[in-house]
């Protein structure tokens, strides 16, 4: 005789569904905190190889293979070594004016070549580098302009240092590198003007964006999270935060089609801006993220920060015109 079966636990079962859903979900939550903060402090890296065919689809080189060019090591925070080009030409050099250029997540130095024409015409030596964990530095964990900050503060006092005549300091940073850009007026007084290209107001806000977005609202704060397991704050990497009170002029550039970092960035951090110095903000049709330069060309990006320097006082109204 065949023993006979025990009634199923309906509760029991039902405690079990509920068990499983509830760490399917703790599971995935965990995951995502990981994955989007591995993803971000661990970036898969485009070379200077995938940089150079970008330019040469978009035609961004400009002159800079006529331009004298020094390529130099700076030690950055914890004695990092960046990588550093110096790029100008007689016409540049005597006038005190130097720009340093950062470029965004996942690019290099070759990235930002592009902006470089620009600055060259308006009389400024441009210095491009490779900012931590990116190009051919060492790895490192990518911070989104936290970490990076510190290292280019290093790299404004080498400029002082090893040039010796800067009278006009700026920072172009393009996404991550406009984040670097602003943050690093946490560490320095010597900056007299930015151009912010894309940028973000503070790192937790830019993730939690993504993820409410896609009405997954928890996983933004697990991505906090994540984020401390490789030693960073993101609510402390915020452009927004630093810029305040700090009376540097800045010019906000932003793509309107930009689907990866919302424009509201740029103009919340615009709105900010205009309390404590003169600032622009210049919203480009028809280009995406990281594509304002491209999609405006040479001479628009040019007369933008041209005019923009004039009107904040940074330059002489002459000499800037003398040198458009």
């Amino acid at each position: 005789m065949s023993k006979a079966r025990k009634p199923v636990n309906k509760k029991k079962v039902i405690k079990i569904v509920l068990i499983c859903v509830a760490g399917f979900i703790v599971f995935n939550l965990i995951g995502a905190a990981i994955g989007t903060s591995w993803s971000i402090t661990h970036p898969k890296l485009e070379d200077y190889q995938n940089r150079s065919e970008y330019n040469d689809k978009w035609n961004l080189w400009g002159g800079y293979y006529t331009y004298d060019r020094d390529e130099y090591i700076v030690k950055g925070k914890d004695a990092y070594e960046l990588h550093v080009t110096s790029v100008s030409t007689a016409a540049t050099r005597g006038t005190g004016k130097y720009v340093i250029i950062s470029h965004g997540h996942k690019s290099n130095q070759i990235g930002v070549i592009k902006f470089i024409d620009p600055y060259i015409e308006l009389g400024f030596t441009c210095i491009i580098y490779d900012l931590r964990g990116h190009g051919v530095n060492k790895k490192a964990i990518c911070s989104m302009g936290g970490f990076e900050a510190e290292d280019l503060n290093y790299l404004i006092e080498d400029t002082f240092t090893r040039f010796g005549d800067v009278s006009i300091l700026g920072l172009q940073g393009e996404s991550m590198g406009s984040s670097a850009s602003l943050n690093a007026l946490r560490y320095t007084d010597k900056v007299d003007f930015i151009v912010a290209d894309c940028g973000f107001k503070s790192l937790k806000y830019m993730v939690h964006d993504m993820y409410n977005d896609m009405h997954l609202y928890p996983f933004g704060y697990c991505a906090d999270l994540g984020f401390r397991l490789f030693g960073i704050n993101d609510a402390e990497v915020s452009g927004i935060d630093a810029l305040k009170d700090k009376g540097v002029p800045i010019l906000f550039v932003h793509g309107e089609d930009d689907t990866w970092i919302d424009v509201d960035s740029s103009k919340d951090m615009y709105e900010e801006a205009k309390k404590y110095a003169w600032s622009e903000l210049w919203l480009v049709p028809g280009a995406g993220h990281a594509e304002s330069r491209d999609r405006a060309g040479k001479d628009a990006y040019r007369d933008h920060i041209a005019s923009f320097l004039v009107a904040a006082g940074v330059v002489d109204v002459d000499v800037e015109a003398e040198a458009a």
